[in-house]
C-alpha cells in the first residue's frame, strides 16, 4: 500500500501529489488537513509519501506537526516531494531530520519548481510566465514517477548553500510569527460573504460573522484564502488588489476544501477582526 499525504494551499502540491499517487497502482492520496489530530495508521510494508510545498526554506509547521505523530514503522519505504518557487532550502534535511525523530528514515527526497505565488513578495507571475514553468514541472512530476517505481534510496539533497543559510535565518523568524500572522489579512468592499476562503483554509482559522471572515490567530501562512477567493476580496496588509492570484490550473476548490467545517466548543470566543 501506498499512502501519499499532502497538504497544499494552491494546489501545486496536490498535483505533483496526484502524478507521484499515479505511479503507484495501490495508492491512496490522504489529506494532511484532513487528519490533523487523527492518529496515522501505517503498516511496515507500506510506502509513505510526504508532498509539500517549501515554506521559508524550510517545512510547513502543519506537516511538521504531523510527522510528529507519525508511527515509527521501521521497515516502510518513505519519501518525500516538495515543491517549491525557487530553492528547497534547508526543507529536505529537515524532513529528514524530523522523520528520524520518529524512527523512520527518509530514503529519497525529490524538489519540483511550481510557479511562484507567495503575497509578501509580490505573488505570483502573470499567467504567460506561469505557462513555461507548468510544463517543465510536468515533466519534473513524470521523471520523478518513474523514478519512484524503482524505491531508490539515499537520494536527499538540500537547496543551494546560500539558500540553506538564508533559511537558518528566516524559518526560526517565520515559524515564530506564522500563526499570528493572520492580522495581516483583511477583506475589502468586494467580498459578498461567500465563505469560501473559510471553507478552504486546512486549519479551520477562518470564521464567518456577519458575512465577513474573521481571521482567528492560528495560521498556516499557506494564503489559499487569497489566492481563491473568488471576487480577489481577502487582502495582505491593504496592497495587494493589483496582485495576480493563484492556484494549480488542474485544482478547483472543491479539492482543496478538505478539512472538515470547524466547530468551536461551547464557550469558544469569536476571533477578532483582521
Amino acid at each position: 500500500m501506498t499512502r501519499v499525504f499532502w497538504f497544499s494551499g494552491t494546489g501545486n502540491s496536490l498535483r505533483a501529489a496526484r502524478v507521484v499517487a499515479g505511479a503507484f497502482p495501490d495508492s491512496e492520496l490522504v489529506p494532511i488537513a484532513a487528519v490533523e489530530g487523527e492518529a496515522v495508521h501505517v503498516r511496515p510494508a507500506d510506502r509513505i509519501g510526504l508532498v509539500f510545498p517549501v515554506y521559508a526554506w524550510g517545512v510547513p509547521p502543519i506537516v511538521e506537526r504531523f510527522i510528529e505523530r507519525l508511527p515509527a514503522v521501521e521497515d516502510a519505504y518513505a519519501f518525500a516531494v516538495l515543491t517549491y518557487g525557487g530553492d528547497p532550502g534547508r526543507a529536505p534535511g529537515m524532513t529528514q531530520g524530523l522523520l528520524r525523530r520518529r524512527g523512520l528514515r527518509l530514503a529519497a527526497s525529490f524538489g519540483v519548481r511550481m510557479p511562484d505565488n507567495y503575497p509578501p513578495l509580490g505573488g505570483a507571475p502573470p499567467p504567460e510566465k506561469q505557462e513555461p514553468v507548468l510544463r517543465a514541472a510536468e515533466e519534473r512530476l513524470a521523471v520523478i514517477a518513474r523514478e519512484l517505481r524503482a524505491a531508490p534510496r539515499g537520494a536527499v539533497r538540500n537547496g543551494k548553500a546560500f539558500w540553506r543559510l538564508a533559511g537558518r535565518v528566516a524559518y526560526p523568524v517565520f515559524r515564530r510569527t506564522a500563526a499570528r500572522g493572520d492580522r495581516a489579512f483583511g477583506a475589502d468592499e468586494k467580498c459578498n460573504g461567500c465563505g469560501v476562503c473559510a471553507r478552504i483554509c486546512p486549519v479551520g482559522n477562518i470564521e464567518m460573522v456577519a458575512g465577513r471572515p474573521h481571521w482567528l490567530g492560528h495560521c498556516e501562512q499557506c494564503y489559499a484564502c487569497f489566492h481563491w477567493c473568488p471576487q480577489q476580496a481577502v487582502q495582505y496588509r491593504g496592497r495587494t488588489e493589483r496582485q495576480v492570484r493563484y492556484h494549480h490550473p488542474d485544482c478547483a476548490v472543491s479539492d482543496m476544501a478538505v478539512r472538515p467545517p470547524r466547530r468551536p466548543p461551547q464557550g469558544d470566543q469569536q476571533g477578532e477582526a483582521s
